[in-house]
């Protein structure tokens, strides 16, 4: 496969929906119109339940990381390769099959770090476990990841280039929570629940 077919693979397989899929077939609920609006795991939460949140997370987070650890095999140089992590995260976030429109990029950068920075992104995510654990506001702790991950990746990673991508991706995630960011400071975050905007919205046709 040349390059430019394994990017184009890359961004495909980012772009699938796994959370509106699941709350579709299962609920029959459109994400992109209950809660946040948003296709990731917390509003498959929220809106749809335990069953289908935790679907979402597994998937999104396997589609970064056996994607990258399927395309990783057609590689050759360390750059093609996080270029294809990137674009599996990107797909993920401004999805093809959504005119644009996507998740906020925590699951599937997860996944796409857990093949090629284990450890820093582990320590991370414990991070993110804490401080949802102690406020129930998944944002915050998302955005702590966002924060911690590129500044625990040069402990680990001594490549440049890479420690460069880690920046990139921790203030990418930051960019797309900044309406999290908003009502934090306004004190108006949702907490996490299970599944009770449900009956607020109607079951797809």
């Amino acid at each position: 496969m040349t390059i430019v077919l394994i990017f184009i693979l890359a961004y495909l397989i980012g772009s699938i929906p796994f959370g509106l899929l699941f709350a579709r077939l299962i609920k029959g609920i459109d994400l992109l119109r209950c809660g946040s609006g948003n296709i990731g795991t917390t509003n498959a939460f929220r809106c749809a339940g335990p069953v289908v949140g935790t679907l979402t997370l597994v998937f999104d987070v396997l589609k970064g990381l056996a994607g990258l650890s399927i395309l990783a095999l057609f590689v050759h140089t360390p750059w093609e390769l996080y270029v294809t992590g990137l674009l599996i995260v990107i797909g993920h976030t401004r999805s093809v099959f959504l005119k644009g429109r996507g998740g906020k990029a925590i699951a599937t950068s997860f996944g796409v770090l857990l093949y090629l920075n284990p450890l820093a992104i582990l320590l991370a995510a414990f991070l993110f476990a804490i401080v949802v654990a102690a406020t129930r506001i998944v944002s915050l702790g998302s955005i702590t990841a966002a924060i911690a991950y590129p500044l625990l990746t040069p402990f680990f990673r001594t490549d440049p280039l890479f420690i460069l991508i880690s920046y990139a991706l921790g203030a990418y995630a930051i960019y797309l929570h900044q309406e999290n960011i908003r009502r934090l400071l306004r004190k108006e975050e949702p907490h996490l629940t299970f599944g009770h905007q449900v009956r607020k919205n109607k079951r797809l046709k």
